[in-house]
């Protein structure tokens, strides 16, 4: 069955995101990539309001090399670039884990991955190798892969917030990476409010996917 996540990557040597850092308004897509004579060359699709002064940013850029322009369409750019940073954006060891990247994109200073992952070793395989690089990994969003993008589920904003805390601080590994009131600091709210958010957050994924996975009520 699987999953379906959304990450966002942060990290300064991922390709790049130095430029990605200067150019908010513009939008990188990652294509599709290659490995000739031992470069990893990297085709990039670049969207949003870019001048020249984009191409000199990617030129200067310490995580590639030899930007060039291969095509431009209405309202989109596609370069080639040689990665020249160790760190990838999808590396071998995540696809050998089945990580299937459906879209990856610029934003929030980093690159956002959409992605399935066939099961939940999948997905620490696919955090773990970030994490040990030192690369900042948060999940967005995480659904059944059965379940379509208009039906995935609703939080709050503080609901999301204290479940992707909760998270990325290891509270739900075994043993637990913090405690509740750990949460609770880290919030700067209560822990009977932490409690709450949490088992409110928790029980609308919950519902979500036993809704989801019922068979067809016959009698209906």
């Amino acid at each position: 069955m699987g999953f379906i996540a959304e990450v966002h990557l942060v990290h300064d040597d991922l390709p790049l995101v130095p430029t990605i850092a200067q150019y908010p308004g513009v939008t990188f897509s990652y294509e599709y990539g290659t490995t000739v004579d031992e470069r990893r060359i990297r085709f990039i699709s670049v969207s949003g309001d870019t001048d020249a002064s984009l191409e000199a940013a990617m030129a200067a850029d310490r995580t590639v090399s030899n930007p060039t322009r291969i095509a431009t369409f209405d309202g989109r750019t596609i370069y080639r670039v040689v990665v020249d940073t160790p760190l990838e954006l999808l590396p071998a060891r995540c696809a050998e884990h089945g990580v299937f990247a459906f879209t990856l994109t610029s934003g929030e200073g980093g690159w956002i991955a959409r992605v399935y992952l066939p099961d939940r070793d999948a997905l620490a395989a696919f955090r773990s190798h970030y994490r040990d690089h030192g690369v900042s990994f948060r999940v967005n969003q995480l659904y059944d892969s059965s379940v379509s993008d208009e039906r995935t589920y609703f939080l709050t904003d503080r609901q999301y917030e204290v479940l992707t805390t909760a998270y990325d601080a290891d509270y739900f590994e075994v043993p637990r990476g913090v405690t509740q009131d750990d949460l609770a600091d880290r919030l700067e709210v209560s822990d009977s409010a932490v409690s709450q958010r949490l088992r409110r957050a928790i029980s609308e994924l919950i519902a979500a996917t036993v809704e989801n996975g019922r068979a067809p009520d016959r009698h209906r």
